[in-house]
């Protein structure tokens, strides 16, 4: 049988979502490891975690979506999620534990990422370890418009760590906005699928933009290689996973 669930977490106390093994061994905590060493014991079987993205360490989740298959047997849903959160590193907790159907897949199926990325123009101390803490006054409006190149479908092999699997670089990004609170902005981003550290790398260009190192139209040349001047890459600690879409 096969069960889903919603999961938070902080990102601070794990080295990434994926499980880190050496020799067999697990070599560094992460969500995954965690969640499988308290479902294991729960269920007194051994349990594989699948979830929807692979937060890099230091990457926050608050709906994360996971699936796991184990033995048929008559669980209660709401025990088995109440004794997983007691096992569990207190830095990870799950929600909406339940049964789907069989050919759901955590990753596949997923339609859709929602990232929020925070950062913050002024020193915060509240709420501080969630938010980049930049040190710089931004031009807002500048950052929005550059951030419009960045929606529909592209090659964003660019805006990634390399990777040798080769395996597809195209993502499609529906909703990349700015929302000014104060000394704090938001970016809003949804994309179909997003690549390894996609969003801090995004982000990245957009704040040297703001800041007035580069002008418009950078992105544009990022994609098309005509960019040669060094970027910045966001922080993790702003990042936080909001939810997948099915």
């Amino acid at each position: 049988m096969r069960c889903r669930f919603t999961c938070e977490y902080n990102g601070f106390a794990f080295s990434g979502w994926q499980e880190q093994l050496k020799n067999g061994i697990i070599r560094e905590k992460t969500v995954q490891s965690e969640l499988e060493r308290a479902f294991s014991i729960a269920l007194r079987q051994k349990i594989c975690i699948v979830g929807a993205g692979r937060t890099d360490a230091g990457v926050h989740a608050r709906g994360q979506v996971a699936h796991f298959d184990c033995e048929e047997q008559d669980l209660n849903f709401q025990v088995l999620e109440k004794s997983v959160n007691a096992l569990s590193d207190k830095n990870v907790c799950i929600r909406n534990l339940e049964l789907c159907q069989a050919d759901f897949h955590a990753r596949y199926s997923a339609k859709e990422r929602y990232y929020i990325y925070t950062l913050c123009t002024e020193p915060v101390v509240l709420g501080g370890e969630y938010i980049w803490e930049c040190g710089y006054k931004l031009n807002t409006e500048l950052m929005a418009e550059e951030a419009k190149c960045f929606l529909g479908c592209h090659d964003f092999k660019a805006f990634s760590v390399a990777r040798k699997d080769g395996k597809s670089t195209i993502c499609e990004l529906k909703e990349f906005r700015l929302e000014k609170n104060g000394n704090l902005i938001c970016w809003h981003i949804c994309g179909n699928r997003f690549l390894h550290k996609q969003v801090r790398s995004m982000t990245g260009i957009l704040f040297d933009i703001g800041r007035g190192r580069y002008g418009l139209g950078s992105v544009n040349k990022i994609f098309s290689g005509e960019f040669k001047g060094e970027r910045t890459w966001a922080p993790p600690q702003g990042l936080v996973l909001e939810a997948v879409r099915y």
